[in-house]
């Protein structure tokens, strides 16, 4: 996957390995920046090159040459030579803690999808789904609206079980106080999970069955917490300290902005930070949650049995809605689940069984208080601006309309990527996005045919037969074009323009019971569920596809049928290769080509695996990332969001993806004639898989 944390699809796999996998087999965009400059002429390797002077040329060059800083040699920082003038040119803007290629084409989309939705409703023209997207879009920049209503329509919930707040004691009223009798951990998180989508302690889901991978199933995992890394709570570096001291002011100040005394939510926030830092403690570190370890089946009877101290069965019952699936009412002790972390539940309830009831209420409706700040009056927001200067580095918040876009895309992704594919996806974009998968592929397996010296016959066949078999999924899937199927799938939505925050609770709670659509159906191994909007691209493993939505296929990434090949090769095709070798790195190689996890490597070529990725382990372990101003892979962080990024990313610092790939690429100081003794240049101490 490209510019985000990985899905659930892919797993996870040890840190090390997975950061130096994803280095080396991922290229950059900047790839396609050496392989144009050199192929068209621009960096005179070869004199008697022809030159192309179309005008979709002429642009691309302009733009590639407006993006380079030819004062840098590229045999020495290839990554400063490819993106200083780009980082120069594209600051990070006030309201990012980075920014780069990724995000500047994030942003792109938001206008056209603004552009989109600011169009009057058309009850002629519009379908009902679409004309639900637009309401939905104006009740939220009606910001005069949201600033009258202020906090009423958060107090009216906290007036209800099971989200009376113990800290604002009978402040809001005497139907606001919260009764330790009255309190129900399990009512509470199902309420959270079912009528919110907000997953505390537990992470309650549907997906496919790891070892089963044509029927989805029930998991469970382990939960986040209100800041991004663990590590925010268990280190003691000056930065760590400071995010939990910003954090426990904002919480106290959010509670006294919703009436509570001053000192009573300063000693009860202590409490729930205590808390959250005793949840840190217990949480399976990311290295630690590979696939075979996470993959526990047993029956719900058997989960009781082994964690006794929660009503599993009745947590489950009351998240699902009968009314919404009748058919799932006898969930019973049979049902199968899959339970991802057993050690962390054995932990967890551990915990929570010696806490006092008043810091589990303060923790809970902290976390849906926390959820709902954003659809709340400016206050709250400068509030939490506040709070961002410290963990992000921003100093302005979002305009209003971005973060409006923002909703209504992930509220209704399949409704705005219509509207988006009709206006702004062209059918043969997918036609040459199909030819170029189809000749990575075959490229791929001509290397693990011809060039591949480490595997042996056995695991090179079965290799064979996954790679024939990935599907390539491009632009968008099929069903959100038919009307009539977006229509029915958001039927239940009833959208004023009146009432905003009650819109964004039907959008929770129609998020928050979606997926329990698909419990013990089959899973459609054709069909693919990304938004076509996403700029980013996948692989799946329990369905052995790559993706590539609509939102990816843009420039720089993918240049149209007018432009010189190597650019599309150069840049999205080094993202296919990515993608496509995710099913055969040190997680996806453990699924076999139906989807089930199912190792089919030999020991042998596992041990020789291992071999090859200690080399590229040693090499990025050597790596050192100056986070304050560091730009990496045509980006930059503030050194907020690079501590974070090294903490919670799923890739290594992009600037040592540029590097370290590119340095280990015998064709790219080919090109560029790098001398034995250049840092770009690892000669005998290149590491190479495929």
């Amino acid at each position: 996957m490209e510019g985000e944390n990985v899905p659930e699809a892919r797993g996870a796999a040890s840190k090390a390995t997975r950061i130096a996998l994803g280095v080396f087999v991922s290229g950059t965009v900047v790839l396609g920046t050496a392989l144009f400059l050199v192929s068209q002429g621009l960096i005179k390797f070869h004199p008697k090159q022809q030159y192309c002077l179309t005008a979709e040329c002429i642009e691309a060059a302009a733009g590639i040459l407006s993006k380079i800083n030819q004062s840098v040699d590229p045999c020495e920082n290839f990554y400063r030579f490819a993106c200083d003038g780009w980082i120069y040119n594209n600051p990070i803007p006030e309201d990012m803690s980075n920014y780069g290629v990724y995000p500047w084409l994030r942003h792109n989309v938001d206008l056209k999808l603004k552009a989109l939705l600011e169009k009057p409703v058309s009850k002629r023209r519009d379908s009902e789904a679409v004309q639900k997207a637009k309401i939905l879009y104006a009740s939220c920049m009606n910001e005069n609206k949201i600033e009258k209503a202020d906090v009423k329509p958060l107090l009216s919930i906290l007036k209800h079980s099971p989200f009376r707040w113990p800290v604002l004691e009978s402040n809001i009223g005497p139907e606001g106080l919260w009764s330790e009798r009255r309190f129900s951990l399990v009512q509470a998180l199902a309420t959270l999970r079912g009528q919110y989508s907000s997953s505390v302690f537990i992470r309650l889901y549907v997906a496919a069955d790891d070892k089963i991978s044509n029927r989805y199933i029930l998991k469970l995992d382990q939960a986040s917490l209100s800041l991004a890394s663990r590590e925010d709570y268990l280190e003691n570096t000056t930065e760590a300290k400071s995010y939990r001291d910003a954090f426990l002011q904002f919480m106290v100040d959010t509670a006294v902005l919703l009436g509570a005394n001053a000192s009573r939510a300063e000693s009860d926030m202590k409490s729930v930070l205590k808390l959250e830092v005793k949840i840190a403690e217990i949480m399976i570190p990311y290295e630690n949650r590979t696939s075979e370890v996470m993959y526990n089946k047993m029956n719900i009877s058997e989960l009781s049995a082994m964690i006794p101290q929660f009503d599993w069965l009745g947590y489950i019952k009351k998240v699902i809605d009968s009314k919404l699936y009748p058919e799932l009412k006898d969930i019973g002790p049979s049902e199968n689940v899959i339970v991802r972390v057993p050690q962390y539940f054995k932990d967890l309830f551990r915990i929570l069984e010696n806490e006092r009831k008043k810091t589990l209420a303060n923790y809970l409706v902290w976390r849906m208080v926390y959820s709902r700040l954003f659809n709340l009056s400016r206050r709250f927001q400068y509030r939490w601006l506040e709070f961002s200067r410290v963990i992000h580095g921003t100093t302005t918040l979002l305009p209003q309309w971005d973060k409006c876009v923002d909703l209504v895309e992930n509220a209704l992704p399949y409704v705005v990527g219509q509207m988006f594919v009709k206006a702004h996806f062209q059918e043969d974009k997918k036609k040459m996005m199909e030819e170029l998968t189809e000749g990575i592929r075959w490229a791929f397996i001509d290397l693990l045919e011809k060039e591949n010296d480490w595997m042996d016959s056995e695991t090179k066949r079965k290799a064979h037969e996954k790679a024939k078999a990935v599907m390539a999924k491009v632009g968008y899937p099929q069903f959100i074009m038919n009307d009539t199927y977006i229509n029915e799938d958001i039927k239940t939505l009833k959208f004023t323009e009146s009432d905003y925050f009650g819109n964004v609770l039907q959008t929770r709670k129609y998020a928050a019971q979606s997926d329990f659509y698909w419990l013990r159906k089959e899973v459609p191994k054709t069909e693919w569920f990304t938004s076509p909007t996403t700029v980013n691209a996948f692989y799946s493993a329990s369905t052995n596809q790559i993706r590539f939505p609509a939102g990816e296929l843009q420039k720089p990434f993918f240049w149209g049928t007018e432009y010189p090949r190597s650019l599309s090769y150069g840049a999205i095709g080094v993202i296919v290769g990515h993608e496509f070798t995710h099913g055969f790195d040190s997680n996806g190689r453990k699924y076999d080509k139906s989807g089930n996890l199912n190792p089919w490597w030999t020991t042998d070529s596992e041990e020789k695996f291992k071999e090859k990725t200690k080399c590229m382990i040693d090499q990025y372990n050597n790596y050192y990332w100056k986070q304050a101003g560091s730009h990496v892979r045509c980006n930059s962080f503030r050194p907020e969001s690079a501590r974070e990024q090294i903490y919670t990313g799923a890739h290594s610092p992009p600037q040592f993806r540029v590097i370290g790939a590119m340095s280990n690429f015998e064709e790219f100081r080919k090109a560029f004639n790098c001398a034995a003794n250049t840092t770009m240049n690892r000669g005998a101490e290149s590491c190479r898989l495929w």
